[in-house]
């Protein structure tokens, strides 16, 4: 028996080529939301064109200017009332029974928040394969209790005993992009909540990158990390010089492993990583 308190937003920002998939995946679930609310974050594209034609299935919340994903994130939970709150992101296509299988998972098993298996859709795409090799967004093939976090792009929360208290951390600049999943999910679990991982509950990731936007979501990635620490020109040869190794470390790898087809991306993403790297330190004036 289900408890069918629970609602579903999306935040989204400059999302037109995958929001339409997103949203119909959530609206074809077997077991539905009671409300979808979708946090626009000042699209520029035709996002919100997109999402006119869902109205009167879903609610929009529309930001005055760019803040971010932890802001969207914390602006639904604070407008959303239901017990149950389903996180799913613009470029997240749900399979039929992911909602089903966490509320039947967060009840059962007394989780606060469970989280979901994401893939990449467009496999065949050598810069996507390079992702989910590389930059994979789920845990594995096994069912995890207590994981080191739980991915923001799909998962489902249980508010019942958490009071308001928890929010999505968001107080530097760099934590608009990367990041704060993983402090929303270690606060839960240093306050003894339980976290779970499901592999049944699968989706798809939508992201179609090429060389240059893989190489900039790999160095977004590894540079958020770090808060953008204070750089020097020591410091910029440092982590050139670890990624270059990292890169020659994954070509043996493929190597072994017969994915030749990730031999030209491991070095074009290290090539544009520099240049990336180079251009915001000499921006931001190296000492």
């Amino acid at each position: 028996m289900f408890d069918l308190d629970v609602s579903c937003y999306v935040p989204v920002y400059n999302g037109e080529t995958t929001i339409k998939p997103c949203l119909e995946s959530i609206l074809n679930q077997s077991v539905k939301p009671n409300k979808i609310l979708v946090i626009n974050d000042k699209s520029t594209d035709n996002t919100e064109k997109i999402l006119s034609e869902f109205s009167g299935s879903i609610d929009v919340l529309n930001n005055d200017i760019n803040r971010g994903i932890a802001y969207s994130r914390n602006l639904a939970l604070k407008n959303l009332k239901t017990r149950f709150i389903a996180s799913v992101d613009a470029d997240v296509e749900l399979s039929k029974d992911w909602l089903k299988i966490l509320i039947n998972i967060i009840q059962e098993k007394k989780i606060t928040l469970v989280g979901g298996k994401m893939y990449e859709k467009f496999i065949e795409n050598n810069y996507n394969y390079w992702r989910s090799v590389r930059l994979k967004q789920n845990w594995g093939e096994d069912d995890n209790l207590n994981p080191k976090f739980i991915f923001g792009c799909n998962n489902l929360l249980d508010t019942k005993f958490l009071n308001g208290k928890f929010q999505y951390r968001n107080d530097k600049e760099y934590f608009k992009t990367n990041f704060e999943d993983i402090f929303f999910s270690k606060d839960l679990l240093k306050n003894n909540f339980k976290l779970f991982y499901s592999s049944q509950a699968l989706c798809l990731h939508l992201q179609n990158d090429n060389a240059k936007t893989l190489a900039n979501r790999y160095w977004r990635y590894m540079s958020y990390g770090d808060g953008f620490k204070k750089r020097n020109f020591y410091k910029l040869f440092k982590n050139s010089l670890r990624e270059m190794k990292k890169t020659f470390k994954w070509s043996l790898e493929d190597i072994l492993k017969s994915r030749f087809r990730l031999l030209k991306v491991n070095f074009l993403v290290l090539m544009y990583f520099i240049q990336l790297n180079l251009k915001f330190n000499l921006n931001n004036k190296l000492d």
